[in-house]
């Protein structure tokens, strides 16, 4: 019963992330598309959020953790420390979601300077390290925050919406087992 944790906690915290994505950013001008599941040559990728505008594509990866976090841009691996003192290492999320929007960007055929990636951590956790602008605590509003941030339109009107098309074209194609190969590709991917 305890590996059911992880993931409602990462199942709350993509909720959370849906829901305030939907009261803060203007539907009209930000097109989101949620659990896509990318195949490629190596495997899969399973990206949590994507936010489409005519500012550029936005990659979302949802962490719900509590305690203090450890880690910087380079490290393979994070910390996260709870009261107690225990520490569980984690995936460096940075790199977690290079890889996804490496391969988004190529899955839409598109440079990858108008992909960006962004972290945002739910829960009740304090960062104990600097961390670059791109990662943020508390939720879509720091999420928000720094997706209004971006203002230079990097997008054309038919480009976000040949964007949109193949996003919600993938998202219709994708059934039940594509979550189960996904899952067998990380723990194949894992063992090499």
């Amino acid at each position: 019963m305890s590996f059911l944790r992880p993931v409602l906690k990462g199942w709350v915290g993509e909720a959370k992330t849906k829901l305030t994505q939907r009261i803060f950013l203007n539907s009209k001008e930000y097109h989101s598309f949620n659990n896509l599941i990318i195949q490629e040559e190596s495997g899969s990728t399973q990206i949590d959020h994507i936010v489409v505008s005519k500012y550029g594509v936005f990659v979302i990866e949802t962490k719900n953790m509590n305690g203090w976090i450890f880690g910087s841009e380079r490290n393979d691996r994070w910390t996260q420390v709870f009261p107690n003192k225990k520490k569980v290492p984690f995936q460096n999320p940075l790199r977690q979601n290079y890889r996804h929007t490496m391969s988004l960007s190529k899955y839409l055929g598109m440079n990858h300077n108008k992909v960006f990636s962004i972290v945002v951590f739910w829960g009740d956790c304090k960062f104990k390290t600097e961390i670059p602008e791109n990662v943020v605590r508390g939720g879509m509003l720091g999420c928000t925050k720094y997706i209004k941030s971006k203002s230079e339109i990097l997008l054309a009107d038919d480009e976000v919406t040949s964007i949109c098309d193949q996003l919600q074209t993938g998202k219709a194609n994708m059934n039940i087992f594509s979550g189960w190969r996904h899952v067998r590709s990380i723990k194949k991917r894992l063992r090499k």
